[in-house]
């Protein structure tokens, strides 16, 4: 989301040296990322597991309103955790920062840069407020490095974080994918076509789970 929503948009309405006729495009495109983005930071789903990605956290979002609305959701999913109390934890050993990679990068790379670089000194010296000393620990640490992974910082810190890490698992696991169900639809155009146009509806289904479930029943062997 932060993609969306911080790093295009700068990008588009900086001006360069090398946006000679490409201004009116790079216009057009930002107003479209504008329009089609624009109430995606209210949808929990997005929020939430932008904030509990450790890589962004709170740093991406558009502006502070909308990074603390954001951090109400995920509280409010602390509070729904079962059996949650307040414990002790051990909160002061946070990971040592990585450098940054010295590689070539590409501008929505430096965009991301500049835009973690800002967030960062703008929150140093906060003192931790509201319920979660917890979420504010975790959010006023150092993001980790876009190219590590965050399931293994969950993993790694699970116990500094417990109740995050549980929340974490559950915002950042795969969605499922809707390739089998679409492939399923093109076989269709396939069973039901102008040579066959007199097939009933049944013995079309019928056609379609003998095609999709024959190779589950006999194999290929090698």
């Amino acid at each position: 989301m932060g993609v969306c929503c911080a790093c295009v948009p700068r990008f588009l309405t900086r001006e360069t040296d090398e946006d000679h006729g490409i201004k009116a495009m790079k216009g057009t495109l930002a107003a479209a990322v504008r329009m089609r983005f624009t109430d995606v930071e209210e949808n929990p789903l997005y929020s939430i597991a932008t904030l509990l990605d450790p890589r962004y956290k709170h740093r991406f979002f558009s502006s502070t309103t909308t990074a603390a609305n954001a951090k109400e959701m995920l509280n409010f999913e602390l509070l729904r955790l079962p059996g949650d109390k307040q414990e002790d934890h051990d909160l002061n050993e946070p990971p040592s920062k990585k450098a940054r990679s010295d590689q070539p990068t590409t501008s929505l790379d430096s965009m991301f840069d500049e835009i973690a670089d800002e967030q960062a000194s703008a929150s140093v010296g906060r003192a931790a407020v509201g319920s979660s000393v917890e979420l504010e620990t975790y959010l006023g640490e150092a993001a980790i490095l876009r190219e590590d992974k965050p399931l293994q910082y969950w993993m790694v810190n699970k116990v500094r974080f417990p109740n995050l890490a549980k929340v974490a698992c559950r915002y950042l696991s795969a969605p499922c994918t809707r390739v089998d169900s679409e492939r399923l639809f093109s076989s269709v155009s396939h069973t039901v076509n102008e040579s066959r146009n007199r097939l009933t509806a049944d013995h079309a289904e019928m056609i379609l789970f003998i095609t999709k479930n024959l190779p589950l029943t006999f194999p290929k062997t090698a």
